[in-house]
Formats: C-alpha cells, sequence, structure tokens
C-alpha cells in the first residue's frame, strides 16, 4: 500500500522482502557514517522486524517506511517521522549508496514533510544531521530552518533543522 508518491519515487510500509536491499544499506560502511555503527546481516533483520512491529503499536509514534522507485521498483531507502527522546516529530531519510547523486534525497525530503503536514497533520517537524554530512545538510538547508549547532557525544557536531507547518505553506 502506498502511502504516499512523489515524482519518481514510492513510500510505502516495510516488508521482510525488503531485507536484502534493507542489509545493502545498512552494512554500507558511506551510508551509515553518519547515522550509527554498520549492521551485520542479523543486527539488519532485526532492526528491519523492529521497524515492522512499530506499525502495530498505538502507543509509540514511529513510522519508517520503504522508499521505492517507480520505474523499476527497486528498494531506493528509507524515510519517515517519529517522536524522538525530546518529544520532537523528527524527519529521517536514508538512501543507498547506489542511488546518491540522482537527486532523489531532497525529493524524499519534499514528499515527506508535505506528507507529515497535510495527511499526518503535524504542526512542526525536526530534523537532525551531522555537520559533516554535506549531501543532508544541503538538503535541510534547501528545505527547513537552521536553528543551532551543538555537540553530541554520540554523533559529534550536529545541526538542528526546524520548519513549522505555517511556514512551509508559505513557501510553497
Amino acid at each position: 500500500m502506498k502511502l504516499f508518491e512523489t515524482k519518481r519515487l514510492s513510500i510505502r510500509y516495510l516488508k521482510k522482502e525488503d531485507l536484502i536491499p534493507f542489509f545493502d544499506m545498512q552494512s554500507n560502511l558511506n551510508v551509515m557514517r553518519y547515522i550509527k555503527k554498520h549492521m551485520s546481516f542479523e543486527e539488519s533483520k532485526q532492526e528491519l522486524e523492529r521497524f515492522m512491529k512499530y506499525y502495530q503499536d498505538d502507543e509509540i509514534f514511529f513510522n519508517i517506511w520503504a522508499v521505492v522507485d517507480n520505474n523499476s521498483n527497486e528498494f531506493v531507502g528509507l524515510c519517515g517521522v517519529y517522536k524522538n527522546e525530546t518529544f520532537e516529530y523528527e524527519i529521517a531519510y536514508r538512501l543507498r549508496e547506489c542511488f546518491w547523486g540522482k537527486g532523489f534525497g531532497r525529493e524524499i525530503a519534499k514528499g515527506l514533510i508535505a506528507y507529515c503536514f497535510n495527511k499526518m497533520k503535524l504542526e512542526q517537524l525536526t530534523a537532525y544531521v551531522s555537520k559533516d554530512n554535506i549531501g543532508s545538510v544541503h538538503i535541510l538547508e534547501k528545505e527547513m530552518k537552521y536553528v543551532k549547532e551543538f555537540y553530541s557525544e554520540e554523533n559529534g557536531v550536529e545541526l538542528k533543522y526546524i520548519l513549522n507547518q505555517e511556514n512551509s505553506i508559505l513557501n510553497q
């Protein structure tokens, strides 16, 4: 079932059949460099199952979905929104390395923001990114408003971005 679509991509729920390309993404040192430690096959399988279990849990706001190429039906990566530890609605996206440099990151971010505001009726979105993750920094600079730079023990220097629904509508 499609949740939403962009010009070239469809966003749907994750499924067990996504495991091999999911593992390709999660095990890639370049993809995971700014996110967390790359994963083994078993760790990737457990993470995929964990993400899918959240679909059944009404107590936790955690929505991570598959991004699929409309032409090839290939698994491109992930995107989603979840309530983080500071109770902000944080957006996230991640692409398999073979899909980098094609404009998919920005396309996903724009579609995800629109879906969160228009369909999910969220009023504010947040994004955090490592200062060194230049690709994501460029995307967030175009789509959201920079708030601050800070240091975290886990990820080093990070940047925080926010977008309110009323600002999003004015800029479209």
